[in-house]
């Protein structure tokens, strides 16, 4: 699975630079901003657009919240508990993926948010995902919300496209996090 993403990041990322290279003065500025992850282009129309999405994957993942939190105790635990594993993972990465993509089509690419609220929130409730994914969901926003409140005080009145402070504040948090599960700090 690692490794299917690691491909397909390459792909897009060549997909990306392709259109860079091939794009004029304005167009490249789009895709770089994109590419940044901005909050500033949001309308409410673009809301109603991701709400809808939201409202159609969401009963369903919080419905299997108990099938999923069952297939993380291995495939032949929750298949013995009745689960059809296959189906619900599909599913479920399925959803995923679209709950994700129509957020990221609007905002670009704000990184770390969907990384670092779950894991965050598993540490102060735990793994159970009927709470971690309304939980997760909720400490997404709030970062989300800190980190553009600082992308537009830090330098004003230059505003700094919020991916880039979700990045200065995510990866130390991952640094944290590796080093706490190898029990080895400097």
């Amino acid at each position: 699975m690692i490794l299917a993403g690691i491909a397909i990041m390459y792909i897009f990322s060549a997909m990306t630079s392709f259109l860079q290279y091939a794009g004029h003065g304005e167009q490249v500025q789009e895709v770089v901003f994109w590419m940044m992850g901005s909050l500033g282009k949001a309308t409410w129309e673009k809301l109603a657009i991701i709400i809808g999405v939201m409202a159609i994957c969401l009963p369903y993942l919080i419905l299997k919240s108990w099938d999923i939190n069952a297939i993380g105790a291995g495939d032949e635990t929750a298949k013995s508990l009745g689960v059809d594993v296959e189906r619900t993972r599909v599913i479920s990465m399925i959803l995923g993926a679209l709950i994700t993509a129509s957020i990221i089509c609007f905002t670009g690419t704000i990184g770390f948010i969907g990384l670092v609220a779950p894991h965050i929130t598993r540490m102060v409730i735990g793994g159970d995902l009927r709470f971690l994914l309304p939980g997760s969901a909720l400490v997404g926003a709030l970062l989300l919300l800190g980190a553009d409140t600082l992308a537009r005080t830090i330098l004003a009145p230059v505003i700094l496209p919020v991916g880039i402070m979700t990045s200065f504040l995510g990866v130390p948090f991952f640094v944290y996090l590796f080093m706490r599960s190898r029990k080895v700090f400097w």
